[in-house]
C-alpha cells in the first residue's frame, strides 16, 4: 500500500488545488506567518519556507509559540489527524491571543475548532504520505492572503504534472539506489539551506518507512564543524552512506565546498552518493527529490525485511502520553 501512496503524489497536488477556497482573506495586513505542525504534517511548512524566503515564515514544531507572534501573524495549524497533541496546544495558545488561524486537517478536534478559515482534506493515509495534499494549500492561502502576488495554482498544477511524468523513472532509480543504503546508516547532507527540508524528509521517510537511523546536516555550517568528526570512529565508515542532496540553485562556493568535502572523505567513506534533481523551477526540484528519498525509503523497507506501514513506537508512545494528563 506505501508504494501506491507514493506513486499517488501527483494526484494530491492536483486534488488538493481544488479543496482550497477561492475567497479572499478580509482585509488585513499580515507581517509574519507561523505554522504549527509535527512530523508528516510540519515538513510542509519547512517546505514552503524554503520556497519563500523572502517571507517571514516561522515553522512551529513544540507546544508553545514563540512569545513575539501578535495579531500581525497569520498562523497556519496543520494536523493531518486533527488530533496531534502538540499541535491542538498551539491552537489553544494562539486563540488566547486572538491570531487569525487557517486549519489544515482530515478530521479530528481540530477540524471542531474555530477559526478564520478550515480546509479539510482527504483522510486515511499515514501523515508522511499526504505530503501532496498537506502543502498544496499553504501556498494558495498565502496568496490569498497577499504575501504572493502571483496565484501558485498554475505552479502547482504544472508540478503535478511534471512528477506523473517522472514517477516511473523516478521509482526505477529509486530501486537502484535503496541497494546503496541496506545495512548502512545514511548521512545526509544538502548543500543549501532550500534543500535542507528536502534532507528532512529523507531522514524521516527513513525513520518511519524504513525504520532505520539517519542523520541530516547543511553545507556550509557542516564545514566549521562536522567534517572534522566525519569518518570517525572509523571502524563505522564500512556502515555509512553519505548523500549529496544538490541543489542546482546552490550558492556558487556551497557547490565548492560540497566538490572538496567529497574529496576529502572519499579515503574514508567509500559508499558516497551525489543526488541531482530534474525540473525546470525550485519547487519541481524540490519534489522530484522528495518522492525519490520517499520511493528509497519504500524499497529499503522491503530490502530491510520490514513493513513499511506501521509506526508502531510513535503509536505506543502516544498510548502512554495518553494516560498522563
Amino acid at each position: 500500500m506505501m508504494r501506491e501512496i507514493i506513486y499517488s503524489l501527483p494526484e494530491q497536488i492536483s486534488e488538493a488545488v481544488n479543496l482550497v477556497s477561492i475567497k479572499a482573506f478580509r482585509a488585513r495586513k499580515y507581517e509574519m506567518v507561523l505554522i504549527c505542525g509535527m512530523g508528516g504534517s510540519g515538513i510542509s511548512g519547512e517546505i514552503l519556507s524554503a520556497l519563500y524566503p523572502d517571507i517571514l515564515i516561522v515553522s512551529n514544531k513544540d507546544y508553545d509559540i514563540p512569545r513575539f507572534v501578535g495579531r500581525e501573524t497569520l498562523a497556519i495549524i496543520v494536523s493531518y489527524s486533527g488530533n496531534t497533541e502538540e499541535t491542538l496546544n498551539n491552537y489553544r495558545h494562539l486563540s488566547r491571543r486572538k491570531i487569525d488561524m487557517v486549519l489544515i486537517s482530515s478530521n479530528g478536534k481540530l477540524l471542531k475548532r474555530k477559526a478564520h478559515r478550515k480546509i479539510c482534506i482527504p483522510g486515511g493515509l499515514p501523515p508522511r504520505g499526504a505530503l501532496g495534499y498537506l502543502f498544496t494549500p499553504l501556498p494558495i492561502t498565502m496568496y490569498q492572503a497577499g504575501f504572493i502576488k502571483n496565484d501558485p495554482r498554475r505552479q502547482l498544477l504544472a508540478l503535478s504534472a511534471f512528477l506523473g511524468r517522472e514517477r516511473d523513472r523516478i521509482e526505477k532509480k529509486a530501486k537502484n539506489l535503496a541497494a546503496r543504503f541496506f545495512n548502512k546508516m545514511a548521512i545526509i547532507y544538502a548543500d543549501s539551506a532550500a534543500f535542507l527540508p528536502v534532507a528532512n524528509r529523507w531522514r524521516c521517510q527513513l525513520n518511519e518507512n524504513a525504520k532505520v537511523l539517519a542523520h541530516i546536516n547543511v553545507i556550509p555550517e557542516m564545514n566549521h564543524n562536522e567534517i572534522v568528526g566525519l569518518g570517525r570512529p572509523r571502524h563505522f565508515n564500512k556502515d555509512l552512506t553519505v548523500v549529496f542532496l544538490s541543489d542546482p540553485r546552490a550558492h556558487p562556493r556551497n557547490k565548492l565546498r560540497k566538490r572538496l568535502l567529497e574529496s576529502l572523505v572519499g579515503g574514508e567513506i567509500r559508499m558516497t552518493l551525489d543526488i541531482s534533481p530534474r525540473g525546470n523551477t525550485a519547487l519541481q526540484q524540490m519534489f522530484w527529490t522528495i518522492m525519490l528519498g520517499d520511493f528509497i525509503s519504500y524499497y529499503l523497507a522491503l530490502k530491510e525485511g520490514v513493513d513499511p506501514m506501521p509506526v508502531t513506537r510513535i503509536e505506543r508512545l502516544k498510548k502512554e502520553m495518553s494516560k498522563h494528563k
